[in-house]
């Protein structure tokens, strides 16, 4: 096992330096977190029926030690919220997911309650103000009095019946029955005491609800589809929930042992899934609840235990903490494959990623994690949809002293199991080209049609992109998923041959990704023949990307070369942007608004056509990203170029605007 810096006591569970801190390295090796269970059953502090942890509670001397700039910031998103009544869950808004497909206004709904609780939880730790407990008790009794902790989407036992509503004993535990789970053992940890002093009828009915709809479920039952079918993001941030809830109430030690042991051979489960690269093919923004949560599970076994309890030694995790660094373009834009956002908006996502670098002894991911924290208090609060309340803790206890001005900006990382390569024109800046760069297979986790897709940015400003998805209806995970635009190759930037896209599937794959790193260029060459239907005629299609690093003035060279059973019928090449188009023949133009350098792409006017239309983005979740709108570009092949084998190169080259 690696050595985890020991946490010096609980006024610095939170804190410490990124690395070298003092501590013995464990005796054994860690082959699985399993292993642990022994010393889960050995560990006197897991004994209690309340552990004593090393968090502060409300009262607590330490909360005073909060940066002002936090406090506020987390005082102001509740007193924002207080203006508002409680958001009333209907029947009616529930039944729409299987009316209509809509999971959108429930869900605003649902969320709007608990966002109003942590922030309302954590303006009472922080001012000590009775208002503020009334508040969270209102919130509290409204999230017990619901039918289900369940979203509509994941109402599994109701879909079963054919109902469009949920009953109380349907008992499904999600991944939002656990993440409330997790959040009402934090509202009782924190402000619990303070509770009593309210009505002692609160926390029994709390801990009620918790055994009921989150520990007896997962003790019970073995047969979770996120257990033994598909191993993704749900494993460990459900996961995430139940231990919290079993580590921060006061329930029955065995119990507690109990549960403990599950998880880890549940959390082994979503690591035996995990590539040995780290990767993580749902998407960059999706890794906040796959390694994310898998760190905030970790995070807490540790801390309960004062580190008796230690799988950060496992030998995957320090990988899974290396990706979320290397998909990171600048600011807040990150590589959005699959159904990731190319802009991230969670400030909480750093703190799983400060543990996880601080624990494998990486201190350029705690720097990623803390520059993270710095870049989105500009423009993100703290308390916002889908704050997990643990998260927000730790950044709120995290030493003043303790971050970092700027990102490491990571020169290259190839995951070659998920077959992603990413590279840096200026290794250590976000000046120059950016290239990221997906093979893979097309039935992957949250998957799109996109193999051979890459993405480009000029001077940390994404330039060729991948769009990500859309709001999510019922047919985003329906068999109708490849009818929306987003998931289609034709939206991706991929060729499309003989009139054929990519089609789904795990047969539809890339072959033979090979990828040369030097300090002068990187190159990168993917097989994708296998990616398209037998209509295509593709004996071979070969796809390289050559990175130049010279200077800024170097490019990206894109060579794709193929052989056809026949003589194709036609041959298309998509390139979706965010940026302003200016073509003239042989050569596009692509600006951004404000200061910075352009792209230009060139191509042999006497082998293709290039012809733009904009992309519709009236779904809000895209728009809201894509603020200045999006443009596909279309190279179609004249008839020169349509021959059995041939050729077609794209020049790309960043100049200085103007």
């Amino acid at each position: 096992m690696t050595t985890s810096p020991p946490l010096p006591g609980p006024a610095s569970s939170l804190s410490g330096a990124a690395s070298g801190l003092p501590g013995a390295a464990s005796s054994l090796p860690l082959a699985r977190l399993a292993d642990l269970v022994d010393t889960v059953d050995g560990s006197a502090q897991l004994s209690e029926r309340r552990i004593p942890l090393p968090y502060p509670r409300i009262g607590d001397s330490r909360w005073r030690g909060v940066a002002e700039a936090h406090r506020l910031d987390v005082i102001s998103t509740a007193r924002a919220l207080l203006q508002h009544p409680w958001p009333q869950l209907l029947a009616s808004d529930f039944a729409r997911y299987a009316l209509d497909g809509d999971r959108s206004h429930y869900e605003q709904l649902y969320f709007g309650r608990r966002t109003r609780l942590v922030a309302s939880t954590l303006a009472a730790v922080l001012t000590g103000e009775e208002a503020w407990l009334r508040d969270a008790v209102d919130g509290l009794m409204l999230i017990c009095e619901e039918t289900t902790w369940a979203i509509p989407a994941h109402a599994t036992r109701a879909q079963q019946r054919g109902s469009a509503l949920a009953r109380p004993d349907d008992l499904d535990l999600d991944l939002f029955c656990a993440e409330t789970g997790g959040l009402l053992a934090w509202v009782d940890y924190l402000i619990g005491d303070r509770l009593d002093d309210l009505s002692q009828t609160i926390r029994p009915r709390v801990a009620d609800e918790l055994r009921t709809r989150v520990l007896e479920p997962f003790l019970q039952h073995r047969d979770w589809r996120w257990l033994v079918e598909f191993t993704n993001n749900w494993n460990p941030w459900i996961h995430s929930g139940v231990l919290a809830v079993a580590l921060l109430t006061e329930i029955d030690p065995q119990q507690r042992r109990q549960v403990i042991g599950r998880a880890l051979e549940g959390l082994d489960r979503f690591l035996d899934s995990c590539p040995a690269d780290g990767g993580c093919d749902e998407g960059a923004t999706y890794w906040g609840r796959a390694g994310g949560s898998l760190g905030d599970c970790l995070s807490l076994l540790y801390d309960a235990t004062r580190g008796a309890v230690d799988g950060f030694g496992h030998p995957k995790v320090a990988a899974l903490a290396r990706y979320l660094p290397a998909m990171h373009i600048d600011d807040q834009w990150l590589v959005s494959f699959a159904d990731g956002s190319a802009r991230l908006t969670d400030r909480t996502m750093a703190e799983p990623l400060y543990r996880l670098g601080r624990h494998t002894d990486q201190p350029v991911v705690v720097r990623q994690a803390l520059a993270i924290e710095r870049q989105l208090a500009r423009t993100e609060p703290l308390v916002r949809q889908l704050s997990s309340i643990g998260r927000v803790v730790g950044c709120l206890l995290r030493p003043r002293d303790d971050q970092a001005d700027t990102f490491p900006y990571l020169g290259e990382l190839w995951f070659p199991d998920t077959q992603v390569l990413v590279a840096r024109q200026l290794p250590g800046s976000p000046e120059g080209i950016y290239l990221a760069v997906k093979g893979g297979h097309n039935d992957e986790s949250h998957n799109h049609n996109d193999i051979g897709n890459f993405v480009v940015a000029v001077d940390g400003r994404p330039m060729i992109i991948d769009m990500g998805a859309g709001t999510y209806t019922r047919q985003t995970f329906g068999p109708d998923r490849y009818e929306i635009f987003t998931m289609q190759s034709g939206f991706h930037n991929v060729p499309e041959i003989n009139g054929q896209p990519q089609q789904a599937g795990p047969e539809f794959r890339a072959d033979a990704m090979a990828v040369e790193i030097g300090r002068d260029q990187v190159r990168c060459s993917i097989e994708l023949a296998a990616a398209y239907p037998a209509g295509a005629g593709a004996r071979s299609w070969r796809r390289q990307l050559v990175l130049a690093r010279e200077s800024t003035d170097a490019g990206l060279e894109v060579t794709d070369s193929w052989d056809l059973a026949t003589g194709p019928a036609s041959l298309v090449w998509h390139l979706i942007t965010p940026a302003e188009v200016s073509s003239a023949p042989g050569l596009v133009r692509l600006r951004l608004p404000g200061p910075g350098r352009e792209l230009e792409i060139g191509y042999d006017q006497e082998l293709v056509t290039c012809a733009e239309e904009p992309v519709p983005l009236a779904d809000p979740k895209l728009a809201s990203v894509w603020t200045s709108g999006l443009t596909r570009l279309t190279l179609t092949a004249t008839q020169p170029l349509l021959q059995r084998t041939g050729a077609l190169r794209l020049r790309l080259r960043s100049r200085p605007a103007g």
